[in-house]
């Protein structure tokens, strides 16, 4: 069950998507929020910093009162912009999920922040783009599924989700060019679901490994879907996501919320 919603908030247009996330999962599992404003302070310029901050932090005070959910704010002062990623992982750590927006946005998140919570924070990410109003209700979502270790930690993190939907659909994307895709990939996935109580159905598409992404985007328009869950394959030695990669690609170009955990 999702009772920790956590999110960043930074006063900026971006946080318009992110509040309408957080409101839409603290309702949908009768949680609470939790909101991180990062709060960074110069050497040699801490009231300057300090009297804008505070106008800041009234003004997101002011928006989760509106939310009308259990709700706190809290104000992490920091010296570098740098150091919002490490202040971040010991308080995500303590919540069920962590909503921000997809990278590539105008509004993005700091750097290193998405990867860093992927990878480091042990709990799954909840990723919209900038201009998302929210989905009323959540109806359809769909599994990437490739039987790794990734895509079985994402479809875990993702049951309570996908116990609220009226259609799941487990998708595994075959190689044009390996005839020797095994036939009942992912039949046990959706069997798992079943067990759950999840009526999932299987979907394959065919297409090229550098077509993965866009293969998944073509599906969840088709699948009419309101969420993808996936894992976040390509990742690098450094914890860096792989530009390139499937999950580089999809961060950038998903137009459906993305729930994706490592």
């Amino acid at each position: 069950m999702i009772k920790d919603v956590m999110v960043r908030l930074d006063g900026s247009s971006g946080d318009d998507a992110r509040l309408a996330a957080v409101t839409q999962i603290a309702r949908m599992f009768e949680g609470h929020v939790t909101a991180l404003f990062f709060n960074v302070v110069p050497e040699g310029h801490a009231e300057t910093a300090g009297k804008s901050a505070d106008q800041t932090e009234n003004l997101l005070f002011e928006r989760l009162g509106r939310l009308q959910l259990s709700a706190v704010l809290r104000r992490l002062d920091i010296k570098d912009p740098l150091d919002i990623s490490g202040s971040a992982l010991p308080v995500v750590r303590t919540a069920d999920v962590f909503v921000a927006l997809r990278t590539n946005s105008e509004a993005s998140e700091p750097k290193d922040l998405i990867e860093n919570v992927l990878f480091d924070g042990g709990r799954h990410l909840f990723l919209v783009p900038e201009n998302w109003t929210g989905f009323t209700p959540l109806e359809s979502i769909l599994v990437a599924w490739n039987g790794s270790r990734e895509s079985a930690r994402a479809m875990a993190e993702a049951l309570p989700y996908l116990r609220q939907a009226e259609k799941v659909g487990v998708l595994v994307v075959e190689r044009e060019r390996e005839p020797k895709t095994d036939p009942m990939m992912a039949n046990d996935a959706v069997q798992h679901l079943r067990h759950h109580g999840i009526d999932a159905v299987k979907y394959r598409a065919v297409g090229e490994e550098d077509d993965t992404a866009d293969l998944m985007v073509e599906q969840c328009r088709s699948f009419g879907a309101n969420l993808l869950v996936m894992g976040s394959y390509g990742h690098s030695a450094e914890r860096d996501l792989l530009p390139g990669s499937t999950t580089s690609r999809m961060l950038r170009i998903s137009p459906v919320p993305l729930l994706i955990a490592h």
